[in-house]
């Protein structure tokens, strides 16, 4: 009879044994998935902070590490154009992007710089506001003065990519720019291009007959010096390049933001989307004038958005 007791109780010390130790395992395989995902997820958050707080790191080279967007004055050559966009585009709260440096590139004086401002250690995307001094509509004469730039920047700051803004005449500096350097490894590739009332064409209207659908799809009937360079060179610019065409519908009849035809800003539209570069070409609203451009606020919030990604 005590056996038999003493049997039973040592079965049931088994159950329960063996019923504890199958919780602990099972509680120790919860605790090491958990433990697992949580370290992935805080690999995953950390990698993605890293990648976008860069700051205050710097590149083999020991240069500071920086990603700028060149917004680029029109033909008066002055620094007015791009400071008020500068200034109507800040804040920007996604990234840590303000404004640093302006410069003025002469065009009169061997492309001589004159550099105001700096760029701070926690500014990893800075404005940086061109002007070439003199006024001017020539695209070889913009693309020699941001050479100059670029030199002296990348002989400063490590410059994985920059972004351009083109104002007016600062589009076709901007494109001949990219045009001139794009083979040459002193120079970093353009990320992303915008063209704010843009001219490559010289000022051409609409032809008897010819239609902005026709511009757009096919290119414009009359072509001028300007618009031939970029038609002859357009597919050395790299297909990575995403593009923006923005121009002001100022005057509907006439198809103008009041200085440059839409079928000029939009001239060129086609060679690049031929050349397979993400591009986009908008009419947008407007009641101010071509000089004013740089302050139309719908325009402001298309470069914001299409540049840092923020409306």
């Amino acid at each position: 009879m005590k056996k038999r007791q003493a049997r039973k109780n040592n079965n049931k010390f088994k159950i329960v044994f063996f019923t504890l130790v199958g919780i602990i395992f099972l509680l120790g395989i919860g605790i090491f998935i958990l433990h697992i995902n949580g370290t992935t997820t805080y690999d995953k958050s950390e990698s993605t902070k890293t990648s976008l707080v860069t700051t205050s790191k710097k590149s083999s080279s020991g240069k500071p590490v920086i990603y700028p967007t060149i917004y680029i004055t029109g033909s008066s050559g002055g620094l007015t154009p791009p400071d008020v966009m500068v200034k109507k585009l800040l804040p920007i709260k996604s990234l840590p992007a303000d404004k640093s440096f302006q410069i003025i590139s002469n065009i009169t004086k061997n492309y001589d710089l004159t550099v105001k401002g700096e760029i701070s250690k926690d500014n990893q995307y800075p404005l940086i506001e061109f002007a070439t001094g003199k006024g001017t509509g020539s695209g070889q004469l913009y693309s020699k003065g941001l050479q100059k730039m670029m030199t002296y920047l990348s002989e400063r700051y490590d410059i994985p990519w920059i972004n351009m803004v083109g104002y007016s005449s600062g589009g076709t500096g901007a494109i001949y720019y990219m045009i001139d350097t794009v083979d040459n490894p002193n120079f970093p590739p353009v990320n992303k291009f915008v063209s704010l009332d843009g001219e490559y064409n010289e000022g051409t209207k609409l032809q008897y007959g010819e239609t902005l659908p026709n511009v757009l799809e096919n290119g414009p009937w009359v072509k001028t010096e300007m618009y031939q360079y970029i038609e002859d060179n357009y597919d050395k610019v790299s297909s990575k390049t995403e593009m923006m065409f923005l121009e002001g519908d100022f005057d509907t009849q006439n198809q103008t933001d009041s200085a440059i035809p839409w079928a000029d800003s939009f001239s060129i539209y086609h060679l690049f989307k031929k050349n397979g570069n993400e591009i986009s070409a908008t009419l947008y609203p407007t009641k101010t004038s071509h000089a004013h451009a740089t302050e139309n606020e719908i325009a402001i919030k298309y470069i914001k958005n299409f540049i840092y990604d923020t409306p």
